[in-house]
């Protein structure tokens, strides 16, 4: 119908128009125009397949390109024969549907219409989400650029599950969403894997878009990833399309957080409402306070029996029911690190009236995550720092302030110049305490070197390297181990004969971090700090001027010793004194900043990746690490892993 070419030349004119004024090219891109800047290896045939309709980038060649504006809307004359031939179309359209496919190019998971223009334009038109197209992939010129990585993947993704449209712009995308259905990149996949996973795209994409997805700086790709990470492919996989869009509607703060890199707000000192003491209640209020106090829920992964950071979390627990009395009231589960636990431990707690569920590991935010959607009435926290979530806040503590004083000492106890420093996983923060260290070290000895170990590493002996290498100050695990009880931990020194005298460690005031966070949920103080950052994750990032993080000393420490600590804290709680202002140089002399530099920002030393000019040692490698390093790795660390050898999933759900 000439009615509905009018209305579509009216639409295109009008796209025209917008592309003419923001200085855009404002007909469909030639492919053959890309190649001949970029060059190319050679074609492929891909074969029948449906594609995305979004997905049609452009023409083959320039041809009659012209006659679309750049999203394919005609805008030749209503008296054209092109017209014309664009009517006929849309009336067959829709009195038998196309039968014949398109012809296009595929080149970078984008499509160029070789034959079949009018009826993109026509699908186009009608709001249809797919069109049948016969596909040639162009192969782009070998480089090392991340989006050609990227695309190299998708070629991998494609010869075992040939789905277009799942797109991304990370490295490792692919990898992560075949481990989460249990698949790989180099097995065919099973046929009913492909077509659930087609289907939840579809349903998804479709959900996604409605909401606005098109409006964020998110590929539809990654937004799937993080669906079917938080619920898990076997869930989602069994909903209808409009289960889907309900729970896409749930979680829609995760793709407003997580668009672009994510952007990530750190509050480094608690708010002055927060040091308040709750006020002091009379009568009825106090009556009904204590009627219902506030339920706080601790789910942990492990047991505070073999764990020795659950532990301290555990005492953490126990002194917040004795700094607020009766007017808190917390539950403790153990060992829910399977996903049927965990769920079963937060399903109690929610029908137990539980105001806030925390959770201690940062493997257990995916399950957090959940959580929250399924459950949206509690307050969420998981410990860990820079994960870029909506629903759960992360809140850890800078305890690279502590390690700064403790390199000091361990540098003005050495005698040769040497100091030993064990660190658990390359995890975000965790670099940051090693440099602290490292530049506490040298403030005190200039010619102080910090030999580097790893407690993940796979068949480590740590303890016989240091010893080889003529160390005898040890910066060891923060806390004891359950497990072994007379292992040293903190910083300790060891004698020639093997004996080991402990000196000092860092210390973790739980309790007190807790109680703050609650007074923060009960004078909604935590509502403030959420409304002045929307659009990014929160996280808790205190200190030593909290009074969430100290250093404890032996009482035989020497009292220059002793002297020379107190002098630091002080500066260190002043601000008098940061480990990472002015000059800083990473290891073979790269300059990270000048003498003349300020502080580096929370996410420059949560995220850092490099280290201090006197560590000797290095990040290990993904295959240096143990199993259970590895998950660590994964959810948040710094360095890059396969995550298709990270079982990434739990299908005991």
């Amino acid at each position: 119908m000439l009615e509905d070419y009018a209305k579509a030349r009216k639409l295109g004119l009008k796209q025209v128009e917008r592309d003419v004024s923001d200085g855009h090219y404002p007909y469909p891109p030639a492919l053959d125009d890309i190649l001949k800047n970029q060059g190319y290896q050679g074609e492929v045939p891909v074969g029948l397949t449906e594609v995305d309709l979004t997905l049609i980038a452009g023409t083959k060649t320039r041809g009659r390109q012209n006659m679309f504006s750049s999203d394919f809307m005609p805008i030749a004359e209503a008296s054209s024969e092109f017209a014309a031939k664009w009517s006929d179309l849309i009336d067959s359209q829709r009195a038998e549907g196309l039968r014949d496919p398109i012809v296009v190019y595929e080149y970078l998971q984008r499509f160029y219409v070789q034959e079949g223009n009018k009826r993109v334009s026509v699908s186009r038109y009608l709001g249809m989400p797919t069109i049948l197209a016969n596909i040639t992939r162009v192969i782009p010129m070998p480089s090392d650029e991340k989006a050609l990585r990227v695309y190299h993947e998708f070629t991998r993704f494609y010869r075992v599950a040939p789905i277009y449209g799942i797109i991304s712009s990370e490295e490792g995308f692919y990898a992560r969403l075949a481990a989460l259905l249990d698949q790989d990149l180099d097995t065919p996949w099973p046929e009913g894997v492909v077509r659930d996973l087609r289907s939840v795209f579809d349903a998804f994409s479709s959900a996604f878009r409605a909401r606005g997805g098109d409006s964020l700086n998110l590929q539809v790709g990654d937004a799937l990833l993080t669906y079917v990470t938080i619920f898990g492919f076997e869930h989602v996989r069994a909903l209808s399309p409009a289960q889907v869009g309900e729970e896409v509607g749930r979680i829609w703060g995760e793709f407003v957080v997580t668009q672009g890199e994510g952007a990530r707000a750190y509050l480094e000192d608690p708010s002055l409402e927060r040091t308040a003491p709750l006020p002091k209640l009379k009568n009825l209020a106090k009556t009904a306070v204590l009627a219902k106090p506030f339920r706080v829920a601790f789910v942990y992964d492990r047991n505070p029996l073999s764990s020795g950071w659950i532990a301290l979390h555990e005492r953490g627990r126990e002194k917040l029911e004795r700094r607020l009395g009766a007017t808190v009231s917390t539950l403790s589960f153990t060992d829910r690190s399977s996903d049927a636990a965990f769920d079963q431990a937060i399903d109690e707690a929610v029908e137990r009236g539980t105001d806030l569920v925390i959770t201690c590991s940062p493997t257990q935010m995916r399950q957090t995550l959940r959580a929250a959607a399924e459950h949206p009435g509690p307050a969420y926290l998981n410990c860990s720092v820079s994960l870029s979530h909506s629903a759960v806040r992360g809140f850890y503590g800078r305890m690279y302030e502590a390690k700064f004083l403790l390199g000091a000492l361990a540098a003005s106890l050495a005698g040769h110049h040497k100091v030993g420093y064990v660190a658990e996983s390359p995890v975000f923060s965790t670099v940051a305490e090693i440099n602290a260290f490292a530049i506490g070290a040298a403030m005190v000895d200039p010619y102080a070197t910090v030999h580097l170990k790893w407690l993940s590493a796979k068949d480590n002996d740590w303890r016989r390297e240091l010893r080889e290498e003529g160390v005898h100050i040890i910066s060891g695990r923060d806390y004891a181990n359950p497990l072994a009880p007379r292992e040293s931990w903190g910083l300790y020194r060891v004698g020639d004969d093997g004996s080991e005298e402990h000196l000092a460690e860092p210390v973790w005031k739980w309790g007190r971090y807790y109680e703050l966070l609650v007074r923060s949920i009960r004078n909604d103080t935590w509502k403030k700090e959420g409304e002045k950052i929307q659009g990014q994750s929160l996280n808790y990032w205190w200190g030593m001027s909290a009074g969430v993080l100290d250093v404890r000393l032996s009482p035989e420490l020497p009292r220059g010793q002793r002297m020379l600590v107190d002098v630091l804290r002080q500066s260190v709680l002043s601000g008098r004194v940061h480990p990472f202002t002015g000059e800083l140089v990473a290891q073979g002399g790269d300059v990270v900043q000048g003498p003349d530099a300020g502080r580096l920002t929370s996410e420059q030393i949560v995220r850092m990746r490099w280290l201090n000019e006197n560590v000797i040692g290095r990040l290990p490698e993904q295959r240096e690490l143990s199993r259970d390093g590895l998950v660590e790795v994964e959810v948040a660390g710094v360095i890059p892993v396969d995550p298709s050898t990270v079982l990434l999933k739990d299908t005991s759900r």
